[in-house]
């Protein structure tokens, strides 16, 4: 709106001005407008005058692109030499609006964080931070037809559940290599049956020892001996091939 004025302005000055003494006053008036004019459009381009930020929020549950040993990966490449900024790739929801929609992998290359926790399921928060015109007069003045307001930001929170690991692609194709070793599969399954073995005699003998002193939920814990070991097997089997697996993807 306020280009379309400058432009009529704009002629309307240059006619004034080439007719001035039968039309001092709207030449004046057409000069006034038109510095003023001016004078907002750079006000909106260099202090964004007319526009607000606002923040959106868009959370999805994600799934990983690859799986080692039966461990879930968040796989990310890193941009430049610094580090500083990453691409993720994933599965997203097929129902999400955000980048990963229809169940491809697909990646986010914006400010990026990752939280490991305990929760079963992976998810990405994508929070947008654009401009927005303040009310419909800021529209109407500083709108250009066909044109929309830039994202100033996007965050990208990543939060993964402590099963998982996070990778840079270098370390997801060199545990791909290790895994796929012969040597290195058999030495995984006497190391994994070592640890497990220990950790859940030590597990049970601590139980035995507070179920002997009295406490109740170790007492109720070890009624069903059986499906006890079952328990504690599959947990530090999880988490020894966790272990392993990022020790492999280092090396």
């Amino acid at each position: 709106m306020l280009i379309l004025l400058l432009i009529i302005l704009f002629g309307g000055s240059f006619f004034f001005f080439a007719n001035l003494h039968p039309h001092r006053t709207g030449a004046i008036t057409s000069a006034l407008f038109f510095g003023l004019s001016i004078l907002l459009l750079v006000l909106n381009m260099g202090t964004h005058l007319g526009l607000t930020k606002t923040t959106n929020n868009n959370r999805q549950t994600i799934r990983p692109t690859s799986t080692a040993q039966g461990v879930q990966l968040l796989v990310y490449q890193p941009l430049g030499t610094t580090n500083n900024e990453q691409v993720y790739v994933y599965n997203g929801d097929q129902k999400s609006p955000l980048p990963g929609k229809r169940g491809l992998a697909k990646t986010t290359r914006v400010v990026s964080s990752v939280t490991t926790t305990n929760a079963k399921h992976a998810t990405l928060t994508l929070t947008t931070t654009k401009h927005t015109y303040q009310n419909q007069l800021a529209k109407v003045l500083f709108a250009i037809p066909g044109t929309k307001l830039a994202t100033t930001q996007q965050v990208a929170h990543f939060t993964v559940p402590k099963s998982w690991l996070v990778l840079s692609s270098k370390q997801a194709t060199r545990l791909k290599q290790a895994t796929a070793n012969p040597a290195n599969q058999a030495a995984l399954k006497t190391q994994a049956t070592a640890y497990v073995t220990a950790h859940v005699q030590s597990e049970l003998k601590a139980l035995a020892a507070k179920a002997q002193a009295g406490d109740q939920a170790a007492q109720a814990q070890l009624a069903n001996q059986a499906q006890l070991t079952q328990s504690l097997t599959a947990q530090y089997q999880r988490a020894f091939t966790r272990q392993a697996l990022l020790k492999l993807s280092s090396h």
